[in-house]
C-alpha cells in the first residue's frame, strides 16, 4: 500500500541520491547519466551485498511509484529532444550528413540484428538490442566537442547534421517498432489498423505545425504569467503522448513530435527556460530509476555479450563509417574525428532498453536492462578518449594501408567529393537523377527486408534492376567530373584514365548490390550473411588493386614527383625523388 510517508522518503531518496551519482560522475568527467544510472543500482531491490555478516538489501523495494515518475521523466526529455529539432534543420542538413547518418544508422541496427540472432534471441527482443547498439548519443557527442574545443571544426557542422538526422531517423524507427510491439496484455491491433494510426498520428502533428501553432502562438506569447505557461506547456506535452498512445505510438514519441512542433515558434525559448527544472528532475528519476531495474548478478550473464557489442561499435562507428566519410570527400583526420565522436551511447540506448523491455513478447528484457547499463558505461566512458587520439588512429590506419589500397581510396574520394562535397562555386552538381535514383534503391531495399515467399523474390529482382539504374546514373554523374579532374598527385601516374569514372561507379555498385543481397539471404540462412560480406570485401580488394596496377602500367610519365614521394618510370617502376624535385611538364603516352 503507497503512503504519503512512503512517497516522500521514495522521492527524496531518489533525488538526493540522483545528486549525489552525478556530483561523482561530473568529477570524473564523465556524463551525468552514468551517475544516475549507477545511483539506481546501489539502491535499487536487485542489489544484495553481504559485508562483515551485515546485508544490504536496498533502499527501495517497491520500484511502482517511481517508474511511474520515470515515465513522465522520458516524455519531457523527448519533447525537449524535439525542441532541438525541426523541419528547417532538417532540410538544412548538408546532402552528406544526411547520407552518412542514414548509412551509419542501417549498419549499426543491422549488426546489431546480426548478433542478436546469432544469440539465438527472439526478433522482438533482437530488434531493441540492435536499436540499444546502434543508438550514438547526442548529448555526449556535443558534451565532448564542447570539453575539447572543436565546435570551430569544418567538420562538426557535418557531424551535428548527423547527429540531427540519425536521432531524427530514430524516433521514426522506433514510431514504427513501438506501434508494432507495445501493447498492454489483452491487446491487439491488426496491422491495417496500425497503419492508420501512425498516419492519423503523423497528419495530426502535421496540421499542428501548418495551421493551428502559427495562429495560436502570438497568443501564447501574450500569457504573461509564468504559473499559466508552465500548466498550459505541461498539459500540451502529457496530451500529446497521450494521443500517441491512442493512436498506437509510444507515448515519447508524441511528446518528441509536439517538440519539433513549437522548435520553430517564438516561444521555444520560453519552453526551455521555464520547464526546464522540471525536466532536469524528472529526466534524472528517469535514469535511476532504469538503474533500480538492474540486476547486478545479471552482469556475469551478460559481459561477454557487452565484450562483443563494443568491438562491433568500434568497427561500425570508428572504423566503417570513417572510410565512408572519407570516400564521400572527407580527409581523413575528418573523417577519423567524426567517426569517433559517434561512439558513444547513452540517453538513446536507455530509451530503446526501457522501451523493450516494456514491450509484449519480450523475453529477455531481464538482460537488456543490464547489457544496456554496462554497454553505455563503458562506451561513454571510451568515446572521449578516442576523440582526443583520433588525429593519431587516422595517421595510424593510414600508414598501415597498403599503398594500392591507398591509391585507389583516394581516387574514390577525390571522385565522390566533387559529387557529394560540392559547394555553390563548384562545376559539378548534384543532379535530381541521382537523389531519386538513391531514393528508389532504398525503398526497394525496405521493400526486400519487409516482404515474404513468392513477394521476397520478386521484390529482390526489382531491387537488382533497381541498383543496375543506380550505378547507370552514377556512371553519367562521374564522367564529368573524370574527365575534369587531374589526378597526378595521388601517386599512380595519372592526370586522366577514363576507367577511372568506371571503376568508381563500380565500386560503388558492388556495394549497393551486395547489400541487397544481404537483405534478401538474411530470411533464409543468416549465416550467409558472412559468406557475402567475405566474398564482398575479398571483390573490393581486388578491384581496388587492379585499378591501381592498371593505372600504374597504362600510362607513363617522365617527370612528375607525386605527393607520397614517388614517380613512375617508363617502365612503369616507382623511382623515390627528392622532396625538392620541381615538377616538369608531364608527357603522357601509352606503353
Amino acid at each position: 500500500m503507497v503512503t504519503t510517508e512512503g512517497v516522500m522518503f521514495e522521492v527524496g531518496a531518489v533525488m538526493l541520491i540522483a545528486f549525489i551519482g552525478a556530483a561523482l560522475a561530473s568529477k570524473a568527467k564523465q556524463s551525468v547519466i552514468l551517475g544516475y544510472i549507477l545511483a539506481g543500482i546501489l539502491i535499487g531491490p536487485n542489489i544484495h551485498l553481504v559485508v562483515e555478516g551485515i546485508s544490504y538489501d536496498g533502499i527501495i523495494l517497491d520500484t511502482s511509484f517511481i517508474e511511474y515518475l520515470s515515465h513522465l521523466g522520458l516524455i519531457l526529455l523527448m519533447f525537449f529532444v524535439g525542441l532541438e529539432f525541426s523541419v528547417s534543420k532538417l532540410t538544412r542538413t548538408k546532402a552528406p550528413a544526411a547520407l552518412l547518418a542514414t548509412i551509419n544508422l542501417g549498419i549499426g541496427m543491422f549488426s546489431g540484428v546480426l548478433l542478436g540472432t546469432a544469440l539465438g534471441w527472439p526478433m522482438i527482443d533482437t530488434i531493441f538490442l540492435a536499436g540499444v547498439i546502434a543508438m550514438s548519443s547526442t548529448a555526449i557527442t556535443a558534451k565532448s566537442l564542447i570539453e575539447l574545443k572543436r565546435l570551430g571544426n569544418p567538420e562538426t557542422e557535418f557531424l551535428l547534421g548527423m547527429a540531427i538526422v540519425e536521432s531524427f531517423l530514430s524516433m521514426v524507427l522506433l514510431t514504427i517498432i513501438g506501434g508494432l510491439m507495445i501493447k498492454g496484455p489483452g491487446t491487439s491491433m491488426s496491422l491495417t489498423k496500425l497503419t492508420i494510426g501512425i498516419v492519423a498520428f503523423y497528419l495530426f502533428f502535421v496540421f499542428l505545425a501548418i495551421w493551428v501553432i502559427p495562429k495560436t502562438v502570438s497568443h501564447l506569447r501574450k500569457i504573461k504569467s509564468d504559473e499559466m505557461f508552465v500548466l498550459f506547456a505541461l498539459g500540451l506535452v502529457f496530451l500529446s503522448a497521450a494521443l500517441a498512445e491512442a493512436c498506437g505510438v509510444p507515448a515519447i514519441i508524441g511528446a518528441f513530435f509536439i517538440g519539433m512542433v513549437f522548435a520553430e515558434t517564438k516561444v521555444s525559448d520560453r519552453f526551455e527556460e521555464k520547464i526546464v527544472p522540471f525536466r532536469d528532475a524528472f529526466v534524472a528519476i528517469f535514469f535511476v530509476s532504469f538503474g533500480m531495474l538492474i540486476d547486478p548478478s545479471m552482469f556475469a550473464q551478460v559481459w561477454w555479450i557487452v565484450a562483443i557489442a563494443i568491438p562491433i561499435v568500434l568497427l561500425d562507428d570508428l572504423i566503417i563509417t570513417a572510410i565512408l566519410a572519407y570516400f564521400l570527400g572527407f580527409s581523413s583526420r575528418a573523417s577519423t574525428s567524426m567517426s569517433a565522436a559517434l561512439c558513444g551511447r547513452g540517453a538513446e540506448s536507455v530509451m530503446y532498453a526501457t522501451v523493450g523491455s516494456r514491450s509484449v513478447g519480450v523475453t529477455k528484457g531481464s538482460e537488456l536492462y543490464p547489457f544496456a547499463g554496462a554497454f553505455c558505461f563503458i562506451m561513454s566512458a571510451i568515446t572521449p578518449f578516442l576523440m582526443r587520439k583520433s588525429n593519431w588512429i587516422s595517421d595510424k590506419g593510414s600508414s598501415i594501408v597498403p599503398k594500392s589500397l591507398r591509391y585507389s581510396g583516394t581516387v574514390i574520394s577525390k571522385t565522390l567529393g566533387k559529387l557529394v562535397l560540392s559547394s555553390s562555386f563548384s562545376p559539378f552538381k548534384r543532379t535530381r537523377r541521382m537523389v531519386v535514383a538513391l531514393i528508389l534503391y532504398l525503398i526497394a531495399l525496405v521493400a526486400v527486408i519487409a516482404a515474404s515467399e513468392v513477394l521476397h523474390v520478386v521484390t529482390f529482382g526489382v531491387a537488382v534492376m533497381v541498383t543496375v539504374g543506380v550505378w547507370r546514373v552514377l556512371l553519367s554523374e562521374v564522367r564529368p567530373v573524370n574527365r575534369n579532374m587531374n589526378y597526378s598527385n595521388l601517386g599512380g601516374g595519372v592526370i586522366y584514365n577514363a576507367d577511372t569514372g568506371r571503376f568508381v561507379s563500380l565500386f560503388v555498385f558492388i556495394g549497393l548490390l551486395a547489400v541487397v543481397a544481404i537483405a534478401f539471404l538474411f530470411t533464409y540462412y543468416w549465416q550467409s550473411v558472412l559468406i557475402v560480406l567475405v566474398v564482398y570485401f575479398a571483390g573490393i580488394l581486388v578491384l581496388m588493386r587492379n585499378n591501381y596496377r592498371g593505372n600504374k602500367v597504362g600510362l607513363q610519365t617522365e617527370v612528375g614527383p607525386h605527393s607520397d614521394g614517388f614517380t613512375v618510370s617508363e617502365r612503369g617502376h616507382e623511382v623515390p625523388v627528392a622532396s625538392d624535385s620541381i615538377s616538369k611538364k608531364s608527357r603522357w603516352k601509352r606503353l
